[in-house]
């Protein structure tokens, strides 16, 4: 099967069709964004289009393109062909890529104690660094001379903080942390910056609860110094504004969006 094959677009008239999308040259800031479909991802490509941006979007579901100016495409980023296809159709579709949003985010909390355990987080390892080492791989070949050149992951409050039993997900937080310092300082010689936002506890799909315990919020908002969980709108701010001329001089961090949870220490709830 050839690579093109392998990957599928849409547009506002194509659901779930591998078509052939006119070139668009326009002098609007081009941004990919990989784990579109995520609630922080969703969050980043209406901000995105907001902000005047043209939009690819690659997600491993399918979902609704927001207007012309947004490429939708479906696909597993976890592995390098579809990354580098994810750049390619890109280029293909609107002529150039300044930035790109690597979102990649799954859990895991069995404890180290728990056989097979670490067998089982080569999956979450995959989906949670190597995807995003492939997303800095794959952008950085692709991203114009004359553009922004900035790419922003998403890492989490984890990498930063410990939970007891949640060794892997952790792990992998704090790897993409230092994975983003050593590509920053890779790169920055050839004008790209790199860097993450360390987000915190986010509200998903509008559900306060976040999905599970309906006193998980509650609880949990009283360990933050604001009191609340985030807003993905929040976070996606935030990521926009570290791909911004405004940030041209931010590179190599780590931005925790937490709601002040990392500056504090609060022992109890």
């Amino acid at each position: 099967m050839e690579l093109e094959s392998e990957l599928q677009i849409s547009s506002p008239d194509a659901h779930m069709q591998d078509v052939e999308l006119p070139t668009v040259e326009s002098p609007k800031p081009v941004a990919l964004v990989t784990g579109a479909g995520s609630t922080i991802g969703r969050a980043v490509v209406a901000e995105l289009l907001r902000g005047g941006y043209l939009v690819a979007g690659i997600d491993a579901k399918q979902t609704v393109s927001l207007n012309d100016d947004h490429l939708v495409m479906v696909g597993d980023v976890s592995e390098e062909s579809q990354s580098r296809l994810a750049v390619a159709r890109t280029l293909d579709r609107f002529g150039r890529l300044d930035s790109a949003v690597l979102i990649a985010d799954i859990g895991g909390w069995q404890p180290l104690s728990v056989m097979g355990t670490v067998a089982d987080a080569e999956h979450l390892l995959a989906r949670n660094l190597s995807s995003i080492a492939l997303g800095i791989q794959s952008a950085v070949e692709g991203l114009s001379i004359d553009g922004q050149r900035s790419i922003v992951a998403t890492a989490s409050v984890a990498g930063l903080l410990a939970d007891p039993g949640n060794w892997a997900y952790h792990a992998s937080k704090i790897a993409l942390i230092d994975l983003v310092r050593s590509s920053a300082v890779t790169y920055a010689a050839r004008g790209i910056r790199v860097n993450n936002v360390a987000s915190g506890v986010i509200r998903t799909d509008g559900n306060d609860d976040n999905g599970t315990d309906p006193s998980f919020s509650r609880d949990f908002s009283r360990r933050i110094p604001l009191c609340r969980l985030a807003d993905a709108r929040e976070i996606a701010a935030v990521i926009v504004f570290l791909l911004s001329p405004a940030a041209s001089y931010v590179t190599g961090s780590a931005l925790a969006v937490d709601g002040g949870l990392t500056a504090s220490v609060r022992l109890t709830f």
